[in-house]
């Protein structure tokens, strides 16, 4: 029986994240589709705008903060134990948390409207901003009243559900929106049609839901339950979570309000790759962290060391084709996609691409963070990094615009979750000298370098084109292949993916 759960647990992980890419495909086709019509009938003023009321909107959930842990959390146990009566009392007490914030983030948004001129650094009025504003938080709410329905699919590890819904939703969305734009070229009737499909795809996960676990949410009796471990989890994560969305979350706050809401546009149009980038990188970090943090239940501190320095080639890897590939190609891209007019100085194009690099370098810090619990040993590490990040924004900002916002990003990253955060980590996990990981990092950015310098020498010769510009991303990846694998052929954290590699494909033989 425990075999069947295991080996039910294991297709469930893999089913989540084979439909999980061919949905996050789908989803990046279209959105690179709807950015261009976009831009082609609206102003990059507007589009800035959607990238600010965005980050708004993420800052305004801020009450959500810790709630989302604390939901999947709970009902782990009682899914595993198929308690259907707890369940479904959990998500009833779940649903009215999620109702109750949602009413009290439409109420922030409404107290926000008259400090919008002070934000938005546009010829648009105010009025028409404000208004805006206020349909981008009716948006935003609607989204908690499947929100605990959303988690019961998680707890059930059916996370291919609600991305074959969000594929759904997101084309839907695309195609309506074009057709919108196309009909009307109005900003308005485009965030309408935005309301109408964010609806229609709630409609939909309530249905599927209710499909799925008939069983669980049929109307029954009230069981009772301990709140008191759902709320110390929730105020566990709370401040750590607070912190890392005002670092994540400001930097286009801060852009328009220092230099403008078009340069909002701007940045978002490179910010949107990226994030495509790093959507299919989540998508395999999620699930590792699940089993990092069972290591940790074993207590099984040399194995998670092993495999947290094999993490620290995939991710050192991935950071240093991306970071390359950004800074030779990232233009070239932009000027394919919407044209020359979109382009960023080069200057802050290197340092969108370094911080790439730099955050996906140390993922695996971050991914042994969470998977370990160690939220209240960082929380004034996290404090102190989102207000360094914050008073260096502003000064660097007003000297250098949106390079210098970026800039500061980086140097806060750097002096804390790089230097500072390894050596709580190889404490409280590891229990070795943190100098291992800075020689491993150092190693890993020497080969880098090299890759970069290499890359940069080999498409040099190389003309300007479209088939051309494939040509020079395939050398780049291919540099980087053959350079991390001279480095580290012989070592361990380098085996691991080839036994990997191995034993998938003895499978396919055997089958």
């Amino acid at each position: 029986m425990l075999s069947n759960k295991n080996d039910s647990r294991s297709k469930n992980a893999v089913l989540n994240i084979v439909i999980g890419y061919f949905c996050q495909i789908g989803i990046l086709i279209t959105t690179f589709i709807g950015r261009k019509i976009f831009l082609r009938y609206l102003s990059i003023d507007y589009l800035g705008i959607d990238g600010l009321f965005g980050n708004l909107l993420t800052v305004l959930s801020l009450a959500e903060l810790g709630l989302d842990t604390a939901v999947l959390f709970s009902l782990y146990k009682p899914v595993a134990d198929d308690n259907k009566p707890l369940i479904h009392s959990l998500l009833k007490f779940f649903k009215k948390i999620y109702i109750f914030l949602a009413i009290i983030i439409f109420l922030i948004g409404v107290a926000l409207l008259p400090f919008l001129k002070y934000l938005v650094n546009s010829n648009i009025a105010i009025g028409e901003l404000q208004y805006y504003f206020l349909i981008f938080v009716l948006n935003t709410v609607l989204s908690y009243f499947v929100a605990h329905k959303n988690a019961l699919l998680s707890a059930y590890q059916q996370q291919r559900v609600s991305r074959i819904i969000a594929l759904i939703t997101k084309l839907a969305l695309q195609i309506v929106c074009i057709v919108v734009l196309t009909l009307t070229r109005n900003y308005l009737f485009y965030l309408y049609s935005i309301v109408i499909v964010t609806i229609a795809g709630n409609l939909l996960l309530n249905f599927a839901c209710n499909k799925l676990h008939k069983d669980v949410l049929i109307e029954q009796e009230t069981v009772s339950f301990d709140k008191k471990p759902i709320y110390k989890r929730i105020s566990a994560t709370f401040i750590y979570k607070i912190c890392t969305v005002a670092i994540n979350n400001t930097d286009n706050i801060l852009i328009s309000v220092l230099v403008s809401t078009a340069a909002v546009g701007l940045y978002s149009n490179y910010l949107s790759i990226i994030s495509a980038v790093n959507s299919f990188l989540v998508i395999i970090t999620v699930s590792l962290v699940s089993g990092i943090g069972n290591l940790n239940a074993k207590g099984d501190a040399e194995k998670q060391y092993k495999l947290f320095n094999s993490f620290l080639l995939f991710y050192h890897f991935i950071g240093s084709v991306g970071g390359t590939g950004f800074i030779l190609l990232f233009n070239n891209l932009i000027s394919y996609w919407l044209g020359s007019v979109y382009v960023l100085d080069n200057y802050t194009v290197w340092m969108i691409s370094i911080n790439f690099y730099i955050t996906t370098a140390i993922t695996p810090i971050w991914m042994y963070r969470e998977a370990n619990g160690l939220f209240k040993e960082v929380q004034l590490l996290i404090i102190f990094r989102a207000l360094l990040n914050l008073f260096l924004s502003i000064v660097l900002g007003i000297l250098w615009g949106t390079f210098g916002i970026l800039l500061a990003t980086a140097v806060s990253l750097l002096m804390t979750s790089f230097i500072i955060e390894p050596i709580i980590l190889f404490k409280k996990c590891f229990n070795k000298k943190v100098c291992l990981y800075w020689f491993k990092q150092l190693k890993h950015f020497m080969i880098s370098v090299l890759g970069f310098s290499l890359s940069l020498l080999a498409i040099s010769f190389i003309p300007n084109g479209l088939l051309y510009f494939c040509i020079k991303a395939v050398i780049i990846l291919t540099v980087f292949i053959v350079l991390f694998t001279l480095f580290n052929i012989k070592n361990d954290d380098y085996l691991f993916f080839v036994n990997i590699f191995k034993r998938f494909f003895r499978k396919k033989e055997k089958n």
